[in-house]
């Protein structure tokens, strides 16, 4: 019985693990993402409460998962996917230690892939449509308006 037990539950440890360890590079991006949008929120509000229950929500929608995809497989097409999975693993680790006001002030963002330079990586990134979908969600959710109106 206590074997049927132990084997029970080392099971279902496997089995809990193994979605995370079966996670790919662009699911623990978009994870890393959304962690860091929800900072990036907490961020915002603490230096202007009138955007409470404005942002938009930190998970990612159809277009930001887009966006993404879109800039994951760029960077993969040009540098292959190791380097990519590092710039992945050094965005999870500085989760870390970062804090949602070190990342509004722009500590935080991952080096890009090795291999992309900055003037790549804004063109994929650009060509993706990330900060078009970020500003979208923004405007939408009625969060531009307001840091329209503090300027």
């Amino acid at each position: 019985m206590i074997r049927a037990r132990a084997a029970a539950a080392t099971l279902t440890l496997i089995l809990t693990a193994l979605p995370v360890a079966a996670q790919s590079d662009l699911e623990r991006l978009e994870t890393a993402a959304v962690i860091m949008n929800g900072m990036l929120n907490e961020a915002m509000i603490a230096e202007i409460p009138a955007l409470d229950g404005l942002m938009p929500d930190p998970a990612l929608d159809d277009s930001l998962r887009t966006a993404y995809t879109c800039m994951y497989d760029g960077y993969v097409s040009r540098v292959g996917e190791a380097p990519v999975s590092a710039m992945i693993d050094q965005m999870e680790a500085s989760l870390e230690t970062l804090t949602p006001e070190q990342l509004l002030q722009g500590g935080g963002a991952p080096d890009n892939p090795e291999g992309i330079t900055d003037d790549q990586a804004i063109e994929i990134v650009t060509g993706c449509g990330l900060m078009e979908a970020f500003m979208t969600r923004m405007a939408d959710s009625g969060a531009m308006g307001v840091l329209m109106q503090q300027q």
